[in-house]
């Protein structure tokens, strides 16, 4: 079984908001209008750089389901689990996406996957999910 899900690159999604953010503002410093425009103007501008920040981050990933393994091809790498060594997912949903963590068993870090929803046309997410819940592993809503 194989899925196509939205993912998000977080760490360069939020250095591209942030950084934006600064930006703008910083050019907006440098002009003579009244304080109340330069923030009605960066007002109108976030949506403009959220697009932005989503456009440069995002990337499809494709999660397959082979042989009790759980493979997942992101960002041009690939991550590979076995589902006997996954203790439970945590699966946070958020109102731009869901993150989605595997614990594992042992004292390892989580993996952390964000899904992305912003901007983005449907995915197999919770075709996804009703397949992990027929591998019998634990999703618990974060």
């Amino acid at each position: 079984m194989t899925f196509e899900i939205n993912t998000l690159h977080r760490g360069r999604f939020i250095w591209i908001l942030l950084g934006s953010l600064f930006v703008v503002g910083y050019l907006l410093s440098l002009t003579q209008l009244q304080e109340i425009y330069k923030i009605i103007i960066l007002l109108f501008c976030i949506p403009a750089i959220m697009w932005a920040a989503v456009r440069f981050s995002k990337d499809n990933s494709t999660w397959s389901i082979q042989n009790r393994n759980i493979n997942i091809t992101i960002f041009n790498k690939e991550l590979s689990f076995a589902v006997d060594d996954i203790s439970y997912i945590k699966n946070h949903i958020r109102s731009g996406g869901n993150l989605v963590v595997f614990h594992k068993k042992g004292k390892s870090s989580p993996t952390r996957i964000w899904r992305n929803k912003i901007f983005a046309s449907n995915d197999q997410f919770d075709e996804l999910i009703a397949a992990l819940k027929v591998l019998e592993i634990e999703i618990l809503i974060g």
